[in-house]
Formats: C-alpha cells, structure tokens, sequence
C-alpha cells in the first residue's frame, strides 16, 4: 500500500471519529415560544429577542452542554396555537394556572413569586389612589386574551366586555401608553413590567399603583410533556441558574416588590 493511500485512509478516519464526537455531543433543539412583556422581553430591529427575561433564557445554554434553548416570540393571542400544534416546547416563567389542559404543559419548580398589579394616572379624575377603590365601576385596560382576577380569570373577549367596562390591548406596554394617554381610569400589568418603565423619573412622577395584586403566582418554565426536555431535566437546568446566581440577579433586576395580597 503507498504511503499516499495510508494517509488518505488515516485521514478519512480522523474525519469520520471528528464527525461522530461531534454528533455524540450534538446539543438538543428545544423550541422556547413567549409573547413580548414590554422592554423586558422584546424583538429589536432585527426580529432577534432581546432583554432581562429573553438574555435569562439564554443563560439555560451557558449552565450546560445539553441542550440549546431557542428563544421565539409571538403575538399572545397566537402562542395558544403554536403550542397546541406541537411547535413549541416550553414556556418560559408562566403558571399553569394560566395555560389551557389541551396544551399538555407541565410546570417545573418555582423559579419566582409575581403578579399582575394596578396603575393609574397620578392626575387621575377621582383624586390620587381613591381610582382603586370599587374598581368594577371604573374603565380598565388590560392585555387581551390574559387572565385577570377582576375579570373572573376569565378571558373571553365578550364575556369581560359584555360584564365590565374594559378595554383590551394587544400588549403590556400598549396598556402602559393607553392609561398615561387618559383614555382610561386603570390599567393592568405585570409588576416586573411596570418596574421597568418606573426606573424613568418622568414615568414615576406621572403613575400611582395600588397597594395590593390583581392576582399573585409562582411563574415557572412549562414543559411541553411529550417535548425533547423533560420535567426533570428543566429542574436540574433551573438548579443550576439557582446555584449560579442567575435567579437571584434576575429578581434584583425586575425589582419584585412585596404588595398585598389580591382582593377578595
């Protein structure tokens, strides 16, 4: 055999072996599919997500080798779709108790403690915070399609506008401009949302919020249950960002507060 055969084959080897390590530590594709919560996870000019949720779902690829998270947002009134479909595989920091049984969704350990809070203009028609008093009497603005405890929990379109004077907006920060805007008496949103936009001193000087939550969860990842991730395999993923500090600056960053519990 000549020496330019032995060295081909050597070589063919050496490529082959490469090719099948490379394979053996192949990362997983996981599919990760959210809406926008204003500028905390958003699409920036160039469609690629972008802020403190969407870079702490992109931690999941740094903490370890198995798996690769790829981070999609979608219109809200769409995401019900996408996962029904199969199209996705988790939904980052949800609960449950807002996801629909047909989804097939499974919840991981708590990964933080939020809800959803009242805001209104500090010029407001009624004279500071008493806007929050009886406020099935007042005009409200919240996401369409989200669960709101002043709502019942009860998304449906006709039912809230047919039982309340309600208006519905496509996102968070649409909800945001509405209410500042005066077009109407409350607003509702994420408390992590409204913490970003009060780290503006304009904003700050223009908002009061109420005291106490619409509702209170614990927001975790939900797994898709016959997904490529297990239920398992998120814990330990959500163990890691624990153990790593990532939950903890994440916390810092949203600026949790501690408000009452909701209404009865």
């Amino acid at each position: 055999m000549s020496l330019s055969i032995t060295l081909l084959k050597s070589s063919l080897l050496a490529l082959c072996m490469a090719i099948a390590a490379g394979a053996a530590h192949a990362r997983i594709k996981v599919i990760v599919a959210t809406d926008s919560w204003g500028k905390l996870m958003y699409l920036d000019s160039k469609k690629v997500p972008r802020g403190d949720l969407a870079d702490f779902v992109n931690r999941m690829n740094t903490v370890q080798n198995k798996f690769h998270f790829e981070l999609v947002i979608y219109p809200r009134l769409r995401l019900d779709r996408i996962f029904l479909d199969k199209q996705a595989d988790v939904y980052p920091l949800r609960t449950i108790a807002w996801t629909r049984p047909e989804h097939g969704l499974l919840p991981t350990k708590t990964i933080f403690t939020s809800g959803d809070i009242y805001f209104a203009r500090s010029a407001n028609r009624f004279g500071g915070h008493q806007v929050f008093d009886e406020l099935t009497t007042k005009t409200v603005a919240g996401v369409r399609g989200y669960h709101y405890q002043l709502f019942n929990n009860n998304p449906d379109e006709t039912y809230i506008r047919k039982n309340f004077n309600a208006y519905l907006i496509d996102s968070n920060e649409g909800v945001i401009r509405f209410v500042l805007a005066d077009r109407a008496d409350v607003g509702i949103v994420p408390e992590v949302v409204m913490a970003h936009y009060l780290k503006d001193p304009k904003v700050r000087e223009q908002v009061i919020v109420a005291d106490y939550y619409d509702s209170q969860v614990e927001l975790s990842h939900l797994v898709r249950k016959d997904g490529p991730i297990s239920v398992e395999q998120m814990n330990a993923i959500v163990d890691l960002l624990i153990a790593s500090g990532d939950v903890k600056k994440l916390k810092a960053k949203l600026r949790i507060q501690t408000y009452s519990s909701p209404k009865k």
